[in-house]
């Protein structure tokens, strides 16, 4: 590492003499000497040269990574004018180096024709390095600043080499948000050190950009921001006037300082003087429900304003800890609120919430909105029956008939894969808790007219009985012809089913609708339950055949698909229903993934491109699996096609699953918002940054395992409790809906968009989405892949009781009382068929294959933790059984009351156990006790 950085001074012009340097051209002056310091101290070294820092590294680090990519990091630029004159810019290459000891390096601007000068200071303190930027203006006219930014390229994970993506590439994390603003980089595997850029004492950021492919954080933005041309910013614009009534000079500075945890990077905002700021249960707050935050901070907090402050409660609860300002917040208006924090005497920090119906109703209208607007029905059209893309801007249902331009192979995004695959499934998983005849008809409809021998081969095709047509719809994928028009020859004489990412979210949608054939058979038509789970096994077995026989580039064992983790229910479920020799094949298929990504990949983070946040709810799912179930080792389980060896196994472990399942999700940290207290990046998902893409499906999908695993595996459940939760209830800030009062949505209003869902959010003022739109700061308005992450909702749903070490006993998605012998908790998670119990000595939860806890009744849990009292609604109305799931620590036993009558219990795993209830009236009393 040291040699990286070792002290240069590389001289490239001879003449660096002054007499002769007085005589060289302007031209020649404005050239930058390539000249570079290093500045080093315990823990960082910096390379300088006059373009701002060349190379910044941790010496700690065990990769000895360089954080500065081709383009120099710190880099400043100006945006000025004198009286009425336009605006003039200058940035680094005005600059020279005036001076440089083991300590201090100095640049100083170097053009006389400038009405200002500028110096940037560099220094190397025990632990830190600070830049500080001073302006004068050496001129007699007043000099107004409207722009000065710093910039911050920074080394991503980039190429295709794991080890050059996830030791030396770096993601970007940011609060641009006033007086608190900080910016930190992460590595990508998610290993320490990290590096954080801290604003100094009297130094705020009001904005970012990344014009040119620059990351910039701005002083002031009073040109650059107006500049754009629409879209909405939540802090002012400034800029800022030297000499006349002002200061001569203005002063400002950064500091860099490493990291080696996330809990050091909390500490280090606190040392510095910013905020270290927790939420529960997240920043996108649903009406009926309150968050808490808490405030670590060496700041003197004058008061806390809302925006709307006739709709908000806010109450400060005290400190639960020394320098924990803890306060309660409640939102009467739908959007976004914005508290700001009024510190030091003049000082603002800014938090962003987003305040959204109850989570139950954005549910149910989410599944009406697909059903009676985003559905195709003409027979004579062959999209007959598709769930389609709406565009919420001109409150319209996209199609192959009118497709806005997304023609060819992007006519994907109104006809196949994730973002028109990914509606069904959600419709018909809610209908497993909220049956609805009419929606369940809508997804038959569906599946006879455009799924089976259409998107699907029937059983009697042959070959690839099952297959599925990948993009741009089946229609093109069908006609050889079609396709010769918009790909390249080289593989037309394959059948297109290879698209391995299409097949889960047909698998998924079959299991779901053997569900609710299974529970509600009088509202099925097209299928029984023996037919929809036979082609949910089918589809489920064409997934692990044809991708990787046909185009072995789909590495069904090597990525990681969404929505494959359903694989275990079905399997479960085959073998309740007789199938056993079916459900070995598919836990045969699942076990080989389990063993790859935890033993053969040090960097199994990916899926369809190298560095893909895609990945993270199958690494969780298969780490999982694996700490759970004993998986036998062997010899040559599968044949790899890209290497062509077989893979083997001496010895599998429950324990190196369990270490696996650690690490994967520090990987996931790196592309997950977290301290990061705004609605969009607090508990979002990311790539290499969230300028112009946060809050995708991933954000939910992914931040399942990170509740689960708070839940029931992490030793210090509360960091995971609250990232989890936030990242579940994250992404419904993404729709839009709302009441009469509010013109029925944030976003577009109109009744007609009421339920409509956005794709994911623009983080920037404004900027050009990936699927090729100009989008405004807020969410895009499509819905494609979006209804992926709403799949998740009935993974995540579930109200969670714990007892925090800042908040002390809280609900997270429910609303709780204590009383002398308990807590009682009102369940408001949405779908009120799951609850949980997390602290560091108890771990239990229990969940309802069908039905719920009954809407407005408590639940009732023992002060000491072992026993449980509820409600259960009967959602269908008629008689019928519920299986009550539960989990729990290892071996643990309990009883199960339903009606003062005991229940029989059966374990089905190490830490699993279900009870079968008769249900038959309204409401039914469950209680459960935990036995010692």
């Amino acid at each position: 590492m040291k040699n990286l950085f070792r002290w240069q001074l590389i001289v490239v012009m001879l003449f660096l003499i002054i007499p002769v340097l007085s005589q060289q051209s302007e031209s020649q002056l404005n050239e930058p000497v390539e000249v570079v310091y290093t500045l080093e101290n315990d823990r960082l070294q910096a390379g300088i040269s006059p373009m701002g820092l060349t190379s910044l590294g941790d010496l700690k680090d065990p990769y000895g990574a360089d954080i500065v990519s081709d383009v120099p990091m710190a880099g400043v630029s100006i945006a000025f004018r004198t009286g009425d004159q336009e605006w003039s810019t200058a940035g680094q290459e005005i600059m020279h180096i005036e001076s440089a000891t083991n300590e201090t390096v100095k640049l100083l601007s170097h053009r006389d024709d400038l009405p200002f000068t500028m110096a940037q200071t560099y220094t190397a303190g025990r632990n830190y390095i600070d830049i500080d930027i001073e302006i004068e203006n050496k001129s007699d006219a007043p000099l107004r600043i409207g722009d000065l930014a710093l910039g911050l390229p920074w080394s991503g994970p980039s190429g295709s080499d794991p080890a050059r993506i996830f030791e030396h590439g770096f993601t970007k994390h940011h609060f641009i948000s006033g007086d608190g603003s900080y910016v930190f980089f992460t590595r990508a595997s998610g290993v320490p050190p990290f590096i954080i850029v801290l604003p100094k004492k009297g130094t705020r950021l009001e904005y970012f950009d990344s014009a040119g492919g620059e990351y910039r954080v701005y002083m002031h933005s009073e040109v650059s921001g107006n500049e754009v041309p629409s879209g909405t910013w939540r802090m002012e614009h400034t800029g800022f006037d030297l000499g006349g009534d002002g200061p001569g000079s203005l002063s400002y500075g950064f500091r860099i300082r490493s990291a080696d945890s996330y809990e050091q990077l909390r500490q280090i905002l606190y040392e510095e003087g910013m905020f270290d700021v927790r939420v529960v249960p997240g920043m996108s707050l649903p009406s009926d429900l309150k968050a808490k935050f808490s405030l670590h901070t060496r700041n003197n907090i004058n008061s806390i304003t809302a925006e709307f402050p006739e709709q908000t409660t806010l109450k400060y609860l005290g400190e639960r800890l020394p320098g924990h300002h803890v306060y309660e917040v409640g939102f009467g208006r739908l959007g976004e609120n914005m508290l700001t924090i009024n510190h030091d005497n003049g000082r603002q920090t800014h938090l962003e919430f987003f305040s959204t119906e109850p989570v139950e109703t954005l549910i149910r209208k989410r599944s009406d909105f697909i059903v009676n607007h985003q559905q195709h029905r003409d027979p004579d059209k062959w999209y007959d029956g598709l769930y389609s893309v709406y565009d919420w801007n001109n409150s319209v249902l996209r199609g192959p008939d009118d497709t806005d331009g997304y023609d060819g192979w992007w006519g994907y995004v109104l006809a196949a894969d994730d973002p028109a695959l990914g509606k069904a499934p959600f419709v018909a998983a809610k209908n497993v808790y909220y049956p609805d005849r009419d929606e369940i008809a809508s997804v038959e409809y569906y599946l006879e007219n455009f799924v089976w021998d259409g998107l699907q081969r029937t059983d009697e095709d042959d070959p690839y009985p099952y297959g599925i047509y990948g993009v741009p719809n089946w229609k093109v994928a069908r006609d050889v012809e079609l396709r010769a028009e918009i790909e390249s020859p080289r593989n037309l004489d394959k059948m297109k089913v290879w698209r391995s990412y299409d097949y889960p979210h047909v698998f998924m949608l079959y299991y779901h609708m053997y569900e609710i054939a299974k529970m509600y058979p009088e509202k099925v038509n097209y299928l029984d339950a023996d037919g929809y789970l036979e082609r949910a096994y089918q589809t489920a077995r064409a997934y692990f055949t044809y991708p990787y026989e046909i185009l072995p580039y789909y590495e069904t064992y090597q990525w990681g698909f969404y929505n494959e983790l359903v694989l275990e229910d079905l399997i479960r479920d085959l073998e309740e229903e007789g199938r056993q020799k079916e459900a070995d094949w598919l836990r045969a298929e699942w076990e080989k993934k389990v063993r790859y990504f935890v033993y053969d990949d040090p960097y199994p983070y990916r899926s369809e491109y190298p560095f893909d946040r895609t990945a993270f709810e199958t690494t969780y799912a298969l780490a999982r699996y694996g700490s759970l179930n004993d998986i036998e080792p062997g010899e040559n389980f599968w044949f790899n096609k890209s290497t062509e060896h077989w893979h083997s196994y001496d010895e599998v472990r429950r324990e190196d699953s369990r270490e696996f399942m650690d690490r994967q999700h520090y990987a996931g940290l790196a592309v997950r918002g977290w301290l990061l207290p705004k609605y969009f990046l607090y508990g979002s998902d990311f790539g290499r940054s969230s300028d112009t893409h946060c809050l995708s499906y991933m954000a939910r999908m992914g931040g399942w395992s990170i509740l689960d695993y708070g839940i029931n595996f992490a030793d210090m459940p509360y960091d995971w409790l609250q990232l989890g939760y936030a990242s579940y209830l994250s992404s419904f800030s993404l729709m839009n809906t709302g009441t009469p009062g509010s013109d029925y949505g944030f976003w577009s209003p109109g009744e007609q968009n009421d339920g409509a869902l956005g794709w994911a959010f623009m983080e920037s003022k404004h900027g050009r989405a990936w699927i090729r739109k100009q989008v405004d700061r807020g969410a895009w308005f499509y819905c494609g892949e979006a209804d992926l992450g709403m799949c998740a909702v009935f993974r995540m749903a579930q109200t969670v009781l714990t007892d925090d070490p800042l908040f002390g006993w809280i609900a997270l998605g429910g609303e709780l009382h204590e009383v002398s012998n308990g807590f009682l908790i009102k369940p408001k998670d949405g779908t009120r068929h799951r609850f949980s119990l997390a602290t560091e000595d108890s771990r239990f939860m229990v969940e309802l294959n069908r039905d719920g806890f009954l809407k407005d009744s408590d639940i009732f849990v023992s002060r000491n933790l072992k026993n449980m009292t509820f409600y259960l609604e009967n959602r269908s109305g008629d008689s019928h059984q519920t299986v009550m799931r539960f989990f729990t620590l290892p071996g643990q036993k309990l009883s199960v009351m339903l009606d003062g009558v005991q229940v029989n219990t059966r374990r089905t795993g190490e830490r699993e156990l279900e009870a079968r209830l008769d249900i038959s009236d309204n409401a039914h009393q469950v209680v459960v006790e935990l036995l010692d």
